[in-house]
């Protein structure tokens, strides 16, 4: 449902920005732009621990593979082959253009998967070396992800942080091991005495700092140096962790609207993907402000008529399997005969 939540505000984001003249200027898109994709990559790095740790070299790369086809083919797929020839966009037939301006087209799938490789690397040799011991595989893999980090930071000096989507990648790899980190302590820290009232109360500072920030600072025009990036940081961890409380306060698996969401949550690639052609279909000759009802009327039919024909969109390419793998990565297993 988290992960639905945080899908829905990539794409009210996206709506709001293509139809209106105003939006990154206003504190609803400052909410959403803080929240997007630091919730993405939060959610990412906490469901590690529903997935199989490599113990083996065999199994760390049949993993690495796995996470390659899931997110560098419906990469590429999209880029080159949908945006590039397709749709007529020169650029993204250049491979050069493609590797240094990845943030103009789908970065997070490459953002995701280079988070991914550093991740399994790192949980692999701490397995390894950690030997079944929890806090030792836990500071482990911190130890391996921070050098990953310092890898990344080291090839982004060297031929441009620009380069591979380097800059964005090691801004987002915080909060994925923020979600990792709490996957593994989360539990521990909800079963001590008084856990759950110092979560909460963390979660009503969090709470606190976030709408003390995101009504004061533009974090879409701060400047990109250490400030400005400690700001975002600060600001955006502060927002997740207080819309993950008080959303998983409210989350009833049975209701409707959370079945959707769950809906939206399970389907997020292909969502993200296919949302862009759909974008601002209905576009008056002047852009209107966001927050004039003109401007809030267009937003939200906008955005309801995107949501609807992704939904519809990925309902149809995902009947088959041979579609859902070369667009999505998706590779259906098939049923074993009896």
């Amino acid at each position: 449902m988290l992960r639905g939540v945080a899908m829905l505000l990539v794409v009210l984001g996206h709506t709001m920005t293509g139809g209106t003249s105003d939006a990154a200027d206003t504190t609803v898109y400052n909410v959403i732009w803080a929240l997007q994709m630091p919730l993405f990559m939060l959610i990412s790095g906490y469901v590690t621990r529903y997935s199989k740790k490599a113990k083996t070299l065999g199994e760390l790369f049949a993993g690495l593979l796995k996470k390659t086809v899931a997110y560098l083919l419906p990469f590429v797929v999209w880029t080159v082959l949908i945006r590039g020839f397709i749709l007529g966009e020169e650029n993204y037939c250049s491979i050069k253009y493609v590797l240094w301006h990845m943030d103009a087209g789908y970065w997070f799938l490459f953002s995701v998967w280079t988070i991914n490789m550093v991740y399994t690397v790192a949980s692999f040799a701490s397995e390894v070396l950690g030997r079944g011991r929890c806090v030792a595989a836990f500071l482990l893999t911190g130890a391996f992800y921070a050098f990953g980090m310092a890898v990344l930071a080291s090839l982004g000096i060297l031929v441009g942080l620009d380069f591979l989507c380097i800059k964005l990648t090691l801004y987002y790899m915080p909060f994925y091991f923020a979600g990792y980190a709490f996957s593994v302590l989360g539990d521990r820290i909800l079963s001590k005495s008084g856990g759950k009232a110092a979560v909460g109360a963390v979660s009503a500072v969090c709470l606190a700092v976030f709408a003390a920030i995101v009504t004061r600072v533009n974090l879409f025009s701060i400047a990109d140096d250490v400030v400005g990036i400690m700001i975002r940081c600060i600001t955006s961890l502060c927002g997740c962790i207080a819309a993950c409380y008080m959303l998983s306060g409210v989350i009833k698996p049975e209701s409707r609207i959370c079945k959707a969401f769950s809906w939206v949550g399970v389907h997020s690639l292909e969502i993200y993907l296919v949302h862009y052609l759909f974008l601002s279909l209905i576009k008056p000759s002047a852009q209107p402000q966001l927050m004039s009802p003109r401007g809030a009327l267009l937003c939200a039919g906008n955005f309801a008529l995107t949501l609807a024909l992704s939904a519809v969109f990925v309902v149809l390419l995902n009947a088959g399997s041979i579609l859902p793998a070369v667009l999505f990565g998706k590779i259906k297993k098939r049923a074993k005969s009896k």
